[in-house]
């Protein structure tokens, strides 16, 4: 069950300023550990928001509960501001947030593009994207390990496979 998953129904918040560009809201959420098939290409996100952030750049939030989302298209949002709930629609063996920061606001056309983070924590890793793979479809709770970065960081962007948390 979605409800399963420590991340399932946390508040998602606006990481910068700008203007919602696109919202999709009302798709279903999937069953953990399989991909909802048939899907389109235009569902892949599931539950999602672009904002547009200036200078060419938008954030993409996406793959959030049914029902969730508190902002609409044209709306100017405020770093910090809430945007809605992680779930696990569209394209998504489970609940997250996909999150990327991209030079357009089509995810289906747009590269992702570097950003920092101003301030998280990390507190673990885990071993291998095989791993990671593993226990994606496994109700049991994914093994993390000590990581040598532990400890807080700031105006940096998290690595791959690295637990982290935000204040």
């Amino acid at each position: 069950k979605p409800e399963s998953y420590t991340i399932f129904g946390k508040q998602t918040i606006a990481a910068a300023d700008g203007t919602v560009v696109h919202a999709v809201d009302g798709l279903p959420e999937g069953v953990p550990g399989t991909y909802r098939d048939p899907i389109s290409l235009t569902e892949a996100d599931g539950n999602s928001v672009v904002v547009d952030i200036g200078n060419g750049l938008y954030m993409l939030y996406a793959h959030m509960q049914p029902g969730s989302l508190l902002v609409r298209e044209g709306q100017q949002v405020r770093k910090g501001d809430p945007i809605g709930r992680v779930g696990n629609t569209g394209r998504s063996l489970a609940p997250h947030l996909h999150f990327q920061v991209m030079d357009g606001p089509s995810p289906l056309s747009a590269e992702g593009v570097p950003y920092v983070v101003d301030n998280f924590t990390v507190t673990g890793r885990i071993s291998s994207p095989a791993a990671f793979e593993e226990f994606e479809t496994s109700t049991s709770p994914m093994p993390v390990d000590p990581s040598p970065f532990a400890g807080e960081h700031r105006d940096q962007i998290p690595m791959n496979l690295y637990v982290v948390t935000f204040p």
